[in-house]
């Protein structure tokens, strides 16, 4: 652990301060994370093919952005050198600017439908201990033009390089940060079993399938469940950070009831977290969406051991009254905001996030998700400084 200081007037570690967010302690001030990935290419003025390509135009563009707006608390360690591993991880094709797209444009993602109901009964009859990475493996030939033609055993070495590869890049990147004081936000993050069910169905299939066959989706996810949170586990020791992001991008109350999120996703999600947990790793919730009718099933999860990152379209003000007892709440500057918005607007709103949601502790200050790739720098600053400004207890 670093021991040095992100400030002067800071009385913790940056270490030490996310810890006792998670815990709902009140820190010496409020932390903030900043997910810079989208927005770095540029704000460095370089092409975003050779960011995606060129690990060492990578490292250079988001440095330079901490040096021209930082500093700040958390790295948030989105950084895909292998796009084989975030493949597996997220289960959704990626398309990369300078293959798939524009050399000048950011990555982006393709939806379309890859798995057939027929694929709920495979899982069911997978090996528990296997399941998760056994289905992924058996999907991505599907989707991840990576794995083209690629037989069983050739797949496995493929992806275990990859990994490898991934693994080895994130060292040499979170040394630097480290070095910096920062603490790493995520030690291994992947797509939640019915959110990863939602995107590889699509839409309208998913929809379907909640009404004509709700049992198999539950039954499913709980049988990926184990075998989901013991690999999550697994490389998040690996990488040394105790901190395990799981991406709930399709149970919000946008695209399922609060009963069907209940029902269906909270017994697979209530199982991972648990398990997590008892690892002594922290689960960070990514919930994108609007979250406000599931916060009461939520709060039957463990208390203060999770962060649960909100983007904007859940109310956080309520969300504080609502668990924010319970949870450690991350987020939430609007993106809208942060583009079209003016530095004092920023400082403002950041204020009264600080004010209000960080009240009493338990509160990370973020962007909604992530920091869009046209935001302003000006603005960013603002965000940066307002910690600095209002964020000491």
């Amino acid at each position: 652990m670093s021991q040095k200081k992100i400030y002067e007037k800071d009385r913790l570690t940056a270490e030490e301060r996310l810890e006792a967010v998670i815990r709902l302690e009140q820190p010496d001030r409020v932390p903030l994370s900043m997910m810079i990935y989208n927005y770095s290419p540029f704000h460095a003025k370089v092409k975003a093919s050779d960011y995606v390509h060129k690990p060492s135009v990578y490292l250079k563009a988001i440095r330079q952005v901490y040096e021209d707006i930082g500093p700040w608390d958390i790295y948030y360690n989105i950084n895909p050198v292998s796009k084989l591993t975030y493949s597996f991880v997220m289960m959704m094709r990626l398309l990369y600017p300078g293959d798939d797209l524009p050399e000048n444009v950011m990555t982006q993602i393709e939806e379309f439908e890859y798995m057939q109901p027929e694929d709920y009964d495979q899982i069911l009859q997978m090996k528990s201990n296997l399941a998760n990475n056994v289905f992924r493996a058996r999907m991505l030939p599907r989707f991840c033009k990576e794995t083209e033609g690629l037989g069983p055993i050739r797949l496995r070495s493929k992806l275990a390089l990859g990994f490898l590869k991934q693994g080895l890049f994130w060292i040499r990147d979170q040394r630097w940060w480290r070095e910096q004081g920062l603490v790493i936000q995520i030690g291994y993050q992947a797509e939640m079993p019915i959110d990863m069910f939602s995107m590889a169905r699509t839409v309208i299939p998913f929809s379907m399938d909640l009404f004509q066959r709700p049992e198999k989706i539950r039954e499913a996810a709980m049988k990926l469940s184990p075998s989901f949170a013991d690999w999550s586990i697994r490389i998040a020791r690996y990488t040394r950070i105790p901190r395990v992001q799981c991406y709930c991008h399709r149970t919000s109350n946008n695209f399922i009831s609060p009963r069907q999120f209940e029902e269906l996703a909270f017994p697979s999600m209530e199982e991972i977290v648990c398990r997590i947990i008892d690892a002594g790793i922290t689960p960070i919730l990514h919930c994108d969406g609007d979250w406000m009718k599931n916060l009461k099933v939520l709060r039957r999860l463990p208390a203060k051991k999770i962060i649960l990152q909100l983007d904007g379209l859940t109310d956080i003000f309520r969300a504080k009254d609502e668990i924010g007892d319970h949870m450690c709440l991350f987020g939430d500057v609007p993106a809208e905001k942060l583009v079209m918005g003016s530095p004092q607007e920023v400082d403002e709103y950041c204020h009264r996030l600080i004010t209000e949601v960080g009240r009493g502790g338990g509160f990370i200050l973020a962007a909604g998700c992530e920091i869009p790739y046209n935001a302003k720098s000006e603005n960013l600053r603002a965000m940066v400084q307002s910690v600095y400004k209002y964020g000491y207890y």
